[in-house]
């Protein structure tokens, strides 16, 4: 998949990986992980997605709840949507190159791929949200999300409409973002993407293990600002004349 993926990248960017002597299933044989540009470049996909899942979450709860907050973290991006984008990557690959565990699936036409795809990141978001919501709710004695008022939920931490939501917002990435945004980090400096790919990922890990610590010890959220949509919103309305 990885291989795949870099060829693509090449199709977008000719020379790309020209100066590379050897492969090794897609990934450089050289140094360590941290100077490997296939891996730096998917720690900027995942920065990418974490900073997005940040801004989702946002949305939903403004339409829902009439604010934001910081989602329980100090820094505007939520690691747990990187690694799920990255763990889909690596379980399904992409909308037009699907895989279960590197095995490639073969079907017929496009639209019955696309198709396959949705279902599968339907399934993928419905078990890692009740995973993830169980585990806080045994660790951290907690339920930190209800989906029970939401028609045809599975349990309380997720339902068939809010994993179809996410689902088409994942496969609509993974179909038409997913390997340009790759291609287009590989293209950057190597120092350049290394520092910031590193400096990122250091950033997120360490918001993540301090702010999982943080619920655990106090049993809630970590709820540092909190800002009324509404009430901004209409302040601004007011003030427009």
């Amino acid at each position: 998949m990885r291989l795949y993926l870099r060829e693509r990248a090449e199709e977008r960017h000719p020379g790309l990986f020209a100066s590379e002597k050897r492969l090794y299933k897609g990934f450089l044989v050289r140094g360590d992980v941290l100077r490997n540009k296939s891996v730096l470049a998917l720690i900027m996909i995942m920065a990418t997605i974490s900073f997005l899942g940040f801004a989702v979450e946002n949305i939903w709860l403004s339409v829902t709840k009439g604010f934001i907050d910081n989602r329980n973290m100090l820094f505007p991006f939520l690691i747990g949507y990187g690694f799920a984008i990255i763990g889909l990557y690596w379980l399904f690959g992409t909308p037009m190159d699907i895989h279960f565990l590197r095995k490639k699936i073969e079907l017929k036409n496009v639209r019955l791929q696309i198709l396959v795809y949705f279902l599968l990141v339907m399934v993928y978001v419905s078990v890692g949200e009740i995973l993830l919501g169980k585990l806080v709710e045994v660790t951290c004695e907690f339920e930190w999300w209800d989906y029970s008022r939401i028609p045809l939920h599975i349990t309380q931490y997720t339902s068939i409409p809010t994993s179809m939501g996410f689902a088409a917002m994942i496969v609509l990435f993974m179909a038409k973002f997913f390997e340009p945004l790759y291609a287009w980090f590989m293209t950057w400096d190597d120092k350049v993407l290394r520092v910031t790919a590193i400096t990122l990922f250091a950033l997120m890990m360490g918001d993540f293990i301090h702010s999982a610590y943080l619920m655990y010890t106090t049993k809630s959220m970590q709820r540092r600002w909190k800002i009324d949509v509404a009430d901004h919103l209409l302040y601004w309305l007011l003030h427009q004349h």
